[in-house]
């Protein structure tokens, strides 16, 4: 089993899947829809290189007190 934030930035190619996990083809269906859906919905600069954390997110633009402290991470 593993943690929802590790399944994010593997989906998201904020970090490398284990193998075990980049060969599973249900993974590698769910990764490229995400990966198509970040291409078509988000700017670049509001991703994060491979190995570096999401410092930005869609939702920045909440200020208040519901919003994120550094970002969508």
């Amino acid at each position: 089993m593993q943690e929802n934030p590790d399944l994010w930035r593997w989906l998201t190619g904020q970090e490398k899947p284990p193998e075990a996990v980049s060969i599973n083809p249900v993974f590698s269906a769910v990764q490229e829809k995400v990966m198509r859906n970040l291409n078509n919905h988000s700017a670049p600069e509001t991703r994060a290189t491979l190995g570096e954390p999401w410092v930005r997110g869609w939702d920045d633009i909440k200020k208040g007190h519901d919003g994120p402290i550094t970002g969508n991470q």
